[in-house]
Order: C-alpha cells, then structure tokens, then sequence
C-alpha cells in the first residue's frame, strides 16, 4: 500500500475540490452519474423534437442518436517515497492540487471543442460593440425560439471577454450588453484552436441557474450535459523503475448535446 485509506481520502477531497473550483465545464454544465465505473458507452438522447406538423397530423417519436463514448482523461505525476509518507498529506495535497488544475483544462477544452462544434445558427460579425449587441440578441431570439427562455450562460475567449469590456463615450458596457442578451452567467476559456479571433457560445437554459450552479441542476431539461463514469478522483498506479510512486488525477465522461438548438455560436468576422 503506498498511500493509506484516510491520505488517498484527503487526496480525493482535494481533487473534487479544486475541480469544481477550476473546471469552466463543471460549473456551467450539469452533470449526472452513470452509475457504472466500467462503462465506455452511454446513450445519446435527443432533446429536440421535429417540426410540428399542421392539420393535427401525428408527429413521429423522437429518435435517439448513436451511443457515445465515455473518453478518459488523466494527468500522470509522480511523488517521491519521502513525499508519500510524510507525517503531514502537504506535499501530496500540493502536487495533487496543481494536476487537477491542468485536468480541468483539458476537460473543459475536450467540451468546448464539442460545443464550437455542434453549435446551430453561427453567426459571424464584426466585434465592436454596436455590431456586437445585434449579434447577441439574435442569438438570444434563436435560442428562445427552442424554449430557452432562462437567462443564459455565456462562454468566450480572451478576445470576446475585452469586447465586452470595452468602454463606450467612457462608460462600460459590459453589464447592458449581457442583460439585452439575457446572460446571468459568463465564463472566459483559452484558445486553444490558434486561430487568434474570437468565439462566443451562448447555452440556452430552461431552468434559471445561478453562476457556477450548474452542478446541482437537474441535466435531463438542459441542452447540454456531462455523462460522468468516473468522477474527478485520485489513481494509484504504482512504483516506478527510479523508485517513484506514480499516481494519476483522472475522469472519464461524454459531452452529451441533446439539444442541436440549444447552443449558438457568434465568431468575430
């Protein structure tokens, strides 16, 4: 045993702590459990149903999609023995909590290459702020037009978030902005695709969800949620061939957009 129950305890704490703290996707995006710590495939559910036909003619069932994979991601580290058995977990609490950070980006740029996308109805304009407004209030009109009619959850780059901070006639505008677009919550990612414009993602929301709430939602009325097998925790591998002790923060979990409709993108021009 290289760890023992109540250190590997502490350790998974940590983990689920600080993933929730960092994971952009953790917060805005409900998640549920599988149920199985095994399983590779979960179901793809369809949220969104065909036109409505006229003259009262019987509307087909909805058809679910392909099953998806559940991927795993982890980030592999290694402690010394000294490390390992110290009389104080500091130094595992440390390595632990800087990984789960980099885990957290990896889910969440996983996520959002999936939402970038799936997302419906792109729309593509200039990034100055009267052009930019429109551009948001389309969105929301699309997104409402599919019963998303909660305040919305808005995720952007580094580009899109010094958009919406610009000053106007010295005033900012950040605030009016995101209440004419009917946006609670925002959250700022990375580039990550190196194409150097920005990106913006509006979720529609059928429940009203507080910032960072999502976690405690229920998923099955959202557009978008997070299948979860294995939730964010700590694996023990083993020694290795210099005489560390190799340990691993993993997760393994699908993007499930249910909702094709529920997601708009709006991409600088």
């Amino acid at each position: 045993m290289y760890l023992n129950a109540e250190r590997i305890a502490v350790a998974n704490k940590a983990v689920q702590e600080t993933f929730e703290q960092t994971s952009i996707a953790w917060q805005a995006i409900p998640h549920w459990d599988t149920g199985d710590p095994g399983q590779f495939r979960v179901r793809s559910d369809n949220a969104y149903a065909p036109p409505e036909p006229t003259d009262d003619v019987l509307a087909p069932p909805i058809a679910p999609g392909d099953s998806l994979k559940l991927d795993p991601v982890s980030v592999r580290f290694a402690l010394t023995v000294a490390q390992a058995i110290a009389p104080t977990p500091d130094a595992i609490l440390a390595a632990v909590i800087a990984r789960t950070v980099q885990l957290a980006g990896k889910v969440d740029c996983t996520v959002i290459e999936k939402l970038l996308g799936d997302a419906q109805g792109n729309i593509t304009t200039a990034w100055d702020i009267p052009t930019l407004l429109p551009a948001l209030i389309d969105a929301r009109a699309d997104l409402e037009k599919s019963g998303y009619r909660s305040p919305s959850c808005l995720l952007t780059d580094t580009t899109g978030l010094k958009a919406l901070n610009a000053l106007q006639d010295g005033l900012p505008v950040y605030q009016p902005v995101l209440d004419a677009a009917n946006i609670n919550s925002l959250y700022r990612f990375d580039e990550f695709d190196g194409q150097n414009k920005g990106r913006m993602l509006l979720l529609g929301r059928r429940q009203r969800v507080a910032h960072g709430g999502a976690a405690s939602m229920s998923p099955g009325e959202e557009p978008v949620d997070l299948a979860v097998s294995v939730p964010p925790s700590l694996e023990v591998v083993g020694e290795t061939d210099k005489g560390y002790i190799e340990l691993a923060v993993r997760i393994r979990f699908a993007t499930r957009v249910a909702d094709k409709y529920g997601v708009v993108g709006v991409d600088q021009s």
